[in-house]
């Protein structure tokens, strides 16, 4: 994997600037990779791809971000949007929220074609598996979140794993959706959620 140059300067040199010309060159570039991701997918999105889109140098790029795999993630952020789990008052409510939102975020444009395709490439290329890792993990936290709100209602009990309860609740909806290729339906949602709920805390 190529790396940004070695800099010994005081602070994180990734850090983002505030600076106009920075944001805008960033911004360039982003649109660049998210470009160049719907064009050629993940394998044919590069470094060099994206300096000669978006008329950045390389070492622009990496005063940016440390190595492609930030970029990419930078990306993608940029065009898929988090699940939320709103505070709805109770530990149901929340991750029923979290699964329509959800759902709309996987089943539109371009996240329905993105995610499969980032899925498919983490097979292939280990730097895209520490993307696709980095991806998941941040778009778990909203259920950390709901989890942690129950615990401090005294509504679910602490100490349960929390990564455990993503995949119990997450993978049947992509399941469904990925594989299946079934409708996620809400009425989808609310069952696996209920079922969910009965199994961890009966």
């Amino acid at each position: 994997m190529t790396k940004a140059p070695s800099n010994k300067a005081s602070g994180d040199p990734h850090r983002a600037s505030s600076d106009p010309r920075a944001v805008r060159s960033r911004r360039v570039i982003i649109d660049a990779a998210v470009a160049l991701l719907a064009e050629h997918g993940f394998a044919g999105t590069t470094v060099e791809a994206i300096a000669a889109r978006s008329g950045a140098a390389k070492t622009t790029i990496y005063r940016h971000w440390p190595d492609k795999r930030a970029v990419l993630l930078a990306a993608i952020e940029a065009i898929v949007p988090s699940a939320t789990a709103p505070d709805s008052g109770s530990l149901r409510g929340d991750l029923v929220g979290f699964g329509h939102d959800l759902v709309r975020i996987i089943t539109t444009p371009p996240t329905a074609a993105l995610v499969p395709a980032l899925i498919d490439a983490a097979e292939r290329d280990p730097e895209i598996a520490r993307l696709l890792a980095d991806f998941t993990a941040q778009r778990r936290r909203p259920v950390h979140a709901a989890v942690q709100r129950a615990v401090e209602r005294g509504e679910a009990e602490d100490g349960r794993d929390a990564d455990l309860i993503d995949d119990l609740l997450l993978g049947p909806i992509f399941y469904r959706r990925l594989l299946s290729r079934r409708p996620v339906t809400k009425g989808y949602v609310e069952s696996v959620v209920d079922t969910f709920l009965r199994a961890l805390y009966r």
